[in-house]
C-alpha cells in the first residue's frame, strides 16, 4: 500500500477537530486536578493546625506545675479564646442571605440556585464545577468551623441548612422553619 505525503482537506479538518476535542478534555483534567490540589492543600493544613493543637494541649498538661510556667500557659489559652473566626467571603454572605430569604431550612440544591444567581450578578462566577466546589467549601466551613449554619436531615438527597436561632432549647428545629 502506498500512502500519500499530503493530506487533503477533509483529513486535515478531522485532524484540527480530534486534537481540539483533545485539548479541550486535558484542559477540564487540570481544572479538575487543581480543585482536588486545593481540597488536599486544605484539609491537609486543617490537620497541621489540629495536630498542633493536640501537641499544644499535650505539652501544656505535661508541663511542670503552672507555678513555674503560668505566663506561658495562659498566654496559650488566652489565644485560643480570643481567635478571631474566618472571614465571610462573598460566597458565604450569598449563602447566608438565601437560607434567610427561604426563612426557612433549604436545600443545598435551592442553595446552590441562588447563590449561582448572585455569583453571577456580582461578576464573581466562573464555571458550574468550580461554583459548586466552592459552595460546598463554603458550606463545610459555615457549619463545622464558624458554626453559622447547621445541617439539617431530610429523607431526600444531601442535606438542607438552617440558621442556629431557628432551634429550640431541644435542639430541635421549630416547625415553621422545617422543610416543605
Amino acid at each position: 500500500m502506498k500512502y500519500s505525503s499530503k493530506l487533503n482537506e477533509f483529513d486535515i479538518l478531522d485532524l484540527l477537530n480530534e486534537y481540539h476535542s483533545e485539548l479541550r478534555k486535558l484542559k477540564h483534567k487540570v481544572d479538575f486536578v487543581k480543585d482536588k490540589v486545593a481540597d488536599l492543600e486544605a484539609q491537609y493544613s486543617t490537620i497541621k493546625r489540629i495536630k498542633a493543637a493536640a501537641t499544644a494541649n499535650v505539652k501544656a498538661e505535661t508541663a511542670p506545675s503552672s507555678e513555674q510556667q503560668p505566663a506561658e500557659s495562659s498566654i496559650v489559652q488566652s489565644e485560643k479564646k480570643s481567635r478571631k473566626p474566618y472571614p465571610l467571603s462573598d460566597w458565604d454572605k450569598f449563602i447566608l442571605q438565601t437560607i434567610e430569604e427561604t426563612n426557612r431550612a433549604t436545600l443545598s440544591k435551592e442553595i446552590y440556585d441562588s447563590v449561582k444567581e448572585k455569583a453571577v450578578a456580582a461578576g464573581i462566577f466562573t464555571t458550574d464545577d468550580k461554583s459548586k466546589s466552592k459552595i460546598n467549601q463554603c458550606l463545610v466551613k459555615l457549619t463545622n468551623r464558624r458554626e453559622d449554619i447547621r445541617k439539617v436531615n431530610h429523607k431526600g438527597r444531601g442535606f438542607a441548612y438552617a440558621l442556629p436561632q431557628w432551634y429550640d432549647e431541644r435542639n430541635r428545629l421549630k416547625k415553621e422553619y422545617r422543610l416543605k
